[in-house]
């Protein structure tokens, strides 16, 4: 059974916005940058904008830090939308709960910077974390939405380079198939937030005729063998639920070990949306678990 917290907020869940020319895109991009913050993030933990060797990042700094861990993290938001500070909502609550700072990444958006920006800039960040003094196996990525399929992608990249890979990899309402071929894409009928349309003006916007089963686009696409720990939470209610049922069979049939938690009725970014309800507490607490036994310190 779904909470009463989750059950309420489902007439109130954004929407995504629908097909819209470049210059409307552009102003709500804008828009969504500068307005109130919606879904506010924890005051104990302070953020603070850095320059990371030309990649821009921002900390999010728990007031209670144990061991000398690190959290790469990658925002959602169809790669068009959004932010590492507009994420301020989950992104706090990942550091609060993982008792570790936590490193967001803060990518330039499409149509901008399109496809593979935000993939080199995640791999430079990372790049720039190792060279801070954190071992790769003191590293975790979590993301969410496409940044959940980021952060997927970068394992692509860095098996690719011959990089060491983090200790482990979560995501929640993960993006990962880009070309859109997943069943439940069509078959979840009740999921608030995720259209097919939307998804296909987020996909026009970042891949710009760019194949959509490029693994670095679409991790769903590629080899896992060799990939850390991962974690993949998802909810019923999701159009992308089959992007993270495919990806765990995927790499579980590579010999990764995985876990995925699927949440009875939540819709897309439940964890985000309503933080104080149970699902979004379990979530938060299973993230933390995840990484905190995982990662080397």
């Amino acid at each position: 059974m779904v909470s009463r917290e989750i059950e309420a907020f489902m007439p109130e869940c954004p929407r995504m916005p629908p097909p819209m020319s470049l210059e409307d895109v552009l102003a709500r991009q804008q828009q969504t940058l500068t307005g109130p913050q919606r879904w506010p993030g924890l005051s104990s933990v302070e953020l603070e904008d850095v320059d990371c060797e030309g990649v821009a990042a921002v900390w999010y700094r728990p007031k209670q830090i144990e061991g000398k861990g690190v959290v790469l993290y990658c925002h959602g938001g169809g790669y068009m939308w959004s932010s590492a500070r507009r994420h301020e909502g989950i992104i706090s609550r990942v550091a609060d709960a993982c008792r570790l700072p936590v490193l967001a990444l803060d990518y330039k958006l499409a149509p901008t910077s399109p496809f593979p920006g935000p993939v080199e800039e995640g791999i430079r960040l990372y790049s720039w974390l190792r060279g801070q003094g954190y071992d790769a196996r003191q590293v975790a990525f979590v993301g969410d939405s496409a940044g959940g399929g980021l952060v997927l992608a970068l394992g692509h990249g860095l098996i690719d380079a011959g990089e060491p890979l983090p200790a482990c990899v979560a995501s929640s309402s993960a993006w990962t198939d880009l070309a859109l071929t997943g069943e439940s894409i069509d078959a979840v009928v009740h999921d608030p937030c995720v259209s097919r349309e939307g998804l296909e003006t987020c996909r026009k916007h970042y891949l710009q005729g760019h194949d959509p089963q490029d693994k670095l686009a679409s991790p769903l696409y590629g080899d896992f063998s060799g990939f850390p720990p991962l974690l993949l939470q998802v909810g019923s209610r999701e159009q992308l639920l089959s992007d993270s049922t495919r990806v765990a069979a995927k790499a579980d049939a590579a010999g990764v070990e995985v876990t995925l938690d699927i949440f009875d009725r939540c819709p897309h970014l439940w964890n985000w949306w309503v933080p104080e309800s149970p699902e979004a507490r379990r979530s938060m607490l299973d993230i933390a678990e995840f990484v905190r036994r995982h990662i080397n310190d």
